[in-house]
């Protein structure tokens, strides 16, 4: 089956916070092994979105307009489209892990049996807000990121994830037979366990919560994770054998561009592809195509959402390895294979030496090109994702990088991995 012939379907999920001993902590479910999508793993409670979502009588109790849901997810949906999604991830969380964000006057054991006859299908969302007069609480959803399945797969989905609180006083429950287990976990914990396979993770997944794993509040995130504006993929030209394509969806999150720099004549190393979101990764294709040749690896300088995210959908689509840091390997779901310092990558025609850079994290690398040519230095420059929560910058370690870089390669030009250039490189 071709990535043409698959539908892709819209759909949407909800990270479930609350306050814990050491932090915020996560609801994960683990789905059974006998799913046909993502069997055994753990994921946050989320789904399809139905056409039933955009009810009208369900958008007349929503707290949000269509324009500002619109607004809430970058701009690139259409309103009613945009609402009918965050409505659908409010009744994803009720139907799965009984968290209703909603306004109701009605003693709980009702709430409860509404529930009961929506999973079973006996009634719809509508006629649930209806009989329990809801006032649907979208505002408490807070928009992250755009995940779009890998055209590889044959289910794919197009889905929004949001974080949303735990209401004060309510309980995630679970009925049926799509959740086999359930726990709360801090995202750090939840990324070493996945790290030491005690559980299973798909990369969406496993990104959220490394964007999330600095987070200290629902407001924090909202204030500083929310997607901006949809900017437009930027194809520039760098030299005859570096492209930079400015992808506008770093980590998924609109308004968070990211470089992703296509290098080579015509067997191709990607380095950086942080946007998952499916239009840069064609963009990408095209391009090398059009130069008669292919991506030929994937290589990271850092395995952050921003700068990796898109990294397995390219390499499943096109069979090829993902490269990045010492390190970089247990924060991801997928094989990567992890570079040593002063190697150089074993792919594409253009050669780049691979300079260990910790400081901004300890995978970090920077690739330099032929006779020192020019340097792609990813987050060295000082400059972070637009909309993240990176981890904590080791100054001393950066500024050590950064001279030795220099050493390599003096007076060759920074590639950096934003949008912005850094006025002290």
């Amino acid at each position: 089956m071709s990535r043409d012939t698959v539908e892709v379907r819209p759909a949407a999920t909800v990270v479930m916070l609350r306050p814990g001993p050491a932090g915020l902590e996560a609801l994960l479910t683990h789905r059974p092994a006998t799913m046909a999508f993502a069997p055994d793993a753990h994921v946050f409670p989320g789904g399809r979105v139905d056409a039933t979502d955009a009810d009208d009588s369900l958008v007349a109790r929503s707290v949000i307009t269509p324009g500002e849901a619109a607004a809430a997810l970058g701009g690139d949906l259409a309103p009613e489209v945009a609402l009918a999604t965050h409505l659908a991830a409010l009744r994803e969380l009720f139907e799965e892990a009984g968290v209703l964000l909603a306004d109701t006057h009605v003693p709980l054991a009702r709430v409860a049996a509404a529930r009961s006859a929506l999973l079973g299908g006996t009634a719809t969302f509508a006629a649930v807000a209806a009989d329990l007069d809801l006032r649907l609480r979208t505002d408490l959803l807070v928009p992250l990121s755009r995940w779009v399945t890998p055209p590889t797969l044959p289910r794919r989905f197009d889905a929004r994830f949001f974080a949303a609180a735990l209401p004060e006083g309510a309980e995630a429950a679970f009925e049926g037979d799509e959740v086999a287990a359930h726990t709360w976990l801090r995202p750090t914990d939840a990324l070493e366990a996945m790290a030491e396979g005690r559980l299973a993770m798909w990369l969406p997944t496993s990104a959220t919560l490394q964007q999330l794993e600095y987070a200290r509040s629902i407001e924090e995130i909202r204030e500083r994770l929310a997607p901006g504006v949809l900017g437009r993929i930027e194809v520039e030209g760098v030299s005859p054998e570096v492209t930079r394509i400015v992808m506008p969806a770093g980590g998924g999150v609109a308004g968070q561009p990211v470089c992703a720099y296509l290098v080579g004549r015509r067997r191709f190393v990607l380095v950086d592809p942080g946007d998952p979101t499916g239009a840069p990764f064609d963009r990408v294709a095209a391009l090398a195509a059009s130069r008669g040749g292919a991506v030929e690896a994937v290589a990271l300088t850092n395995v952050d959402p921003d700068h990796a995210a898109g990294a397995e959908a390219v390499a499943e689509t096109f069979g090829v390895p993902v490269f990045a840091g010492p390190g970089g390997g247990r924060p991801v779901p997928y094989a990567v294979r992890e570079l040593a310092d002063l190697e150089i990558l074993a792919a594409g025609d253009v050669p780049l030496r691979v300079v260990h850079t910790p400081g901004p994290r300890p995978d970090h690398v920077a690739f330099i090109g032929p006779a020192g040519g020019f340097v792609i230095a990813g987050d060295l420059d000082g400059l972070r994702g637009a909309r993240s929560l990176p981890g904590p910058m080791d100054v001393d370690a950066r500024a050590a990088s950064r001279e030795r870089v220099r050493d390599f390669a003096p007076g060759a030009p920074w590639l950096s991995g934003h949008p912005v250039a850094s006025k002290d490189v």
